[in-house]
Parts: C-alpha cells; structure tokens; sequence
C-alpha cells in the first residue's frame, strides 16, 4: 500500500502480474526519448496517468455515456485525412461549418478522451498521447507553453487519438512535421481544419489586410498567428509577401483568454491557473465531489485524487463553491 501512494499506482499491479498498467508504454518512450525528460517531468507524467485512471474510474462508477467519436481514412494522401476527419469531428461535435469553438477542453472531455494539462521542465515538448491499456484515451498537455498554443497542442493530441491510437503512444514535439514525418503533418492538418476551417475562412470579407485584422481573426479562432497565416495562404487570400511581414506580428500573452479560467478573475483566477498547473482542472475537481457526495469515494480519497491532502482539500473546494460533507 505503501508503495501503491508514493508511485501512484494501484496496489493490485504490484502484487500481481494479471493488472494492466501504462508502465510499459512509458518504459518505452524513455527508452526512445529519454534525453528529453528531467526527474520532475517524468514524475510529472506518472502523476498524469494517476489523473487519467482516476478520472476514468469516476466515469465507469458515475455511469458518464462519452460521446465518442470514431474515423475511418481512405486513400493514402495523409493531409486530406486531416482535412476530412477535423470536418467529421466538428460535425460530430454540432458544429456550423463557420463555428468557432469557445470551450475546447470541454467539448473534446465529452469524446471520453482524459485530457491534463501539465506544466513540463522541457519547452520543447508540446504534448503526449497515450492510449492507456485501461484508462483509454489520453493527453497531456505542455501547460508552459502560451494558451493559444496549448489549443493547437489539444487539437493535433486529439488527431492523434484518431488517427494513430494503434501506436498506443506518441510525444509531440514543438517542431513536428517539419520534416515531412506524415504521422505528424496529418495530425498538424488536423488541428488546423479543426479549429480554422476552412468554410470560415471562405466566408471571411476582406478586401485590404491589415495587421490589426489578422489579429482580430487570430484572437477570434483562439489560434497564435502562424497556424492562421498558414490556412490564409493555402485559401489564397494572403501571398507569401503577406505571409512573411504578418509572421512577426505577436499577440500579447494578456490577450489571450484561457477557456477554463475565462468566469475567473483577480487572486481566485491566479489561485485556479496553479491547480490547472497541476491538472486539476474544473471539470475533473466537479467529477471527483460528484463521486465524493455519491458516496463511490471517501474524503481521503477525493484528496488523493487531487494530488493533496485532506488538510488542503477545503480549500481548493472552496475556490468552486463546493464543500465537503460533515454529515451536519
């Protein structure tokens, strides 16, 4: 049991060899990427796999139907898989064709897909997908990277849970498909499709550009400005004279709203920003009180689950509204 709290694990995997662990998939990625995570990163990503069984044992115990979502390709051209499962996806989501997404993590939660957001040491790493032997489908997130970059790295993650799910694991790195790797490329295509489409980009009435109009348009798809420039051009509405002067446009970091902070504001905002350091986003601290007020988990553990203790548990409640059960 010991043993079972400090490598957050279940204590059946160590007494038994019948239990299904991810240890072996990530055994794997070390031994291919190990250069590129320190100490604190990989226990980052042990910490990651406890949030996504947890959550996935939440969901069974809480009977929560996903709405998932499932693609087959055809053909061999790789950027129109992309292409044609972003257009699936949105479809399958209820999306207009000129939707632009205003909670994104919700949205794709709601596919059964676990997804975490951790700040990791290496910047280099944009986000990891693992298809976990019991937990399913999951993602981590690169939390040190900016917010609108964080919405790429979802968007291209969940294109690998579509696409390459057999691969049961992938680590994407920030200069991905640059050098022509299709796996990646299609999974950049992708997250461009899912979150610019193109039939928004058709429907867009411009006759002069300008910087202040493409940073409109990138703060309005939630996007940094380089994925926005890329779907311009490709819709010929931009040439590469365009392309280039744009490309060093910024938008400042103060601009760019995060989805799962955006009904926060001052000290608790800051407060909230820290737990999603730690993956404990909304979404997963309101499915662990709803396993907790059912009665499926105790106190202890509702603050295990949140990678705390029972002392600080209160507290991080309270920034929810919620609070515990003292039975008065």
């Amino acid at each position: 049991m010991i043993f079972s709290d400090y490598y957050k694990q279940d204590y059946v995997f160590f007494i038994s060899n019948q239990k299904l662990s991810a240890s072996e998939q990530i055994d794997i990625l070390y031994r291919k990427h190990g250069e590129s995570f320190s100490k604190e990163d990989r226990w980052t990503i042990q910490e990651f796999l406890f949030l996504c069984e947890s959550e996935q044992f939440l969901w069974d115990e809480l009977s929560f139907k996903p709405n998932r979502f499932n693609f087959t390709t055809s053909g061999t051209f790789f950027k129109a898989h992309g292409e044609q499962g972003a257009n699936a996806l949105r479809t399958h989501l209820g999306y207009r064709p000129n939707t632009i997404i205003k909670d994104l993590y919700y949205d794709l939660r709601n596919l059964g897909i676990h997804i975490f957001r951790r700040r990791l040491s290496n910047s280099d790493i944009s986000g990891l997908f693992i298809n976990h032997p019991t937990a399913g489908k999951c993602v981590l997130v690169n939390y040190n990277e900016d917010v609108f970059r964080q919405n790429f790295t979802i968007a291209h993650e969940i294109g690998h849970s579509v696409f390459d799910s057999d691969n049961e694991i992938n680590i994407s790195f920030l200069n991905d498909g640059k050098d022509n790797n299709l796996i990646e490329i299609r999974a950049n295509t992708f997250a461009s499709n899912f979150l610019i489409p193109k039939e928004a980009i058709k429907n867009l009435n411009v006759s002069i550009w300008t910087e202040e109009i493409v940073t409109t348009l990138a703060l309005q798809f939630k996007t940094n400005i380089l994925p926005l420039l890329i779907s311009l051009k490709e819709a010929k509405f931009i040439n590469q004279t365009q392309y280039t002067a744009y490309s060093k446009i910024r938008i400042p970091s103060n601009q760019k709203e995060d989805p799962e902070l955006a009904l926060s504001d001052g000290k608790l905002k800051e407060a909230k920003r820290k737990l999603m350091e730690r993956g404990l986003s909304s979404f997963y601290i309101n499915k662990c009180f709803e396993g907790y007020t059912k009665g499926y988990i105790s106190e202890r553990r509702f603050a295990e689950m949140l990678l705390t203790n029972e002392f600080e548990l209160p507290l991080i409640l309270e920034m929810f509204s919620l609070k515990l059960d003292y039975g008065n």
